[in-house]
């Protein structure tokens, strides 16, 4: 049974390095300071519609965003499908 127990906490540790990865990866001073709390917000209490809006205006700005800081907004828009993910978001 060691062995079995040793890969399911081997999965999950991989697992929450990827969670985190996206995280690490989006570059959190070139948003609005409230934003990171919004999305977990959302999280906690499951409010995929908020989610989704968050989303769409992370897709639709992230040409505007690339031309303001050199970087588009790839990594948030995997950290939000990621936190879509976390809520049970459909």
């Amino acid at each position: 049974m060691p062995s079995i127990r040793a890969a399911a906490v081997a999965i999950i540790a991989g697992v929450t390095l990827v969670s985190c990865a996206n995280a690490v990866a989006v570059r959190w001073a070139t948003y609005d300071p409230a934003l990171r709390a919004r999305i977990d917000d959302a999280i906690a209490t499951k409010a995929c519609p908020s989610l989704q809006k968050l989303l769409d205006s992370a897709k639709q700005t992230s040409g505007e965003h690339e031309r303001a800081t050199g970087y588009p907004n790839d990594n948030l828009v995997a950290f939000i499908e990621e936190a879509q993910a976390k809520a049970g978001c459909p």
